[in-house]
């Protein structure tokens, strides 16, 4: 038998490899359906972030029914942080913001934007501890429960990308 011939029984004549190829069904990999949480986690991801942009946008503008809510000491270290400390959070809600919905419409490109959203959300934090932050408990729990979130949410979209359900 020659090498890409096929024979088949009851034929007249031998197939070529192509003819052959035509006959065969086309194997298609199995699809991974997205799990019944991913439109959840990514819209509750959404409006965590749209808290986020909110915050961003309060402190910039010195929105004064919120900024004032907030500790004289605290208020007034928000409002002489370095412009490259806000560019980080701007950098870091967007982003989260870009991969809740990436998230919902199931495109790897989440990965990309939670990562980018989980490091700068990290350096933002970190440059505003090492440049003396008030000693003030709700800064830093809600400062460890931002990374937390960040973190959690990204290797919810690794995981959901490994087994094909991001494209």
């Amino acid at each position: 038998m020659a090498t890409g011939v096929c024979y088949f029984y009851h034929m007249d004549r031998d197939l070529d490899f192509e003819e052959v190829t035509a006959l065969i069904p086309v194997v298609q990999k199995h699809e991974r359906k997205a799990p019944w949480h991913l439109a959840l986690i990514g819209a509750v991801a959404g409006v965590w972030s749209l808290l986020g942009v909110f915050d961003l946008m309060a402190m910039v503008t010195r929105f004064a029914p919120y900024m004032n809510q907030m500790p004289d000491l605290t208020r007034e270290f928000i409002y002489e942080l370095p412009v490259w400390v806000l560019a980080l959070r701007g950098i870091a809600v967007f982003a989260a913001l870009a991969g809740a919905v990436f998230l919902i419409r199931k495109r790897l490109t989440a990965v990309r934007m939670l990562a980018l959203s989980t490091t700068a959300t990290i350096l933002g934090i970190g440059f505003t501890f090492a440049d003396g932050a008030p000693d003030d408990g709700t800064i830093h729990a809600v400062s460890v429960f931002t990374i937390a979130v960040s973190v959690l949410l990204l290797y919810y979209a690794q995981t959901w990308a490994k087994h094909g359900v991001l494209k």
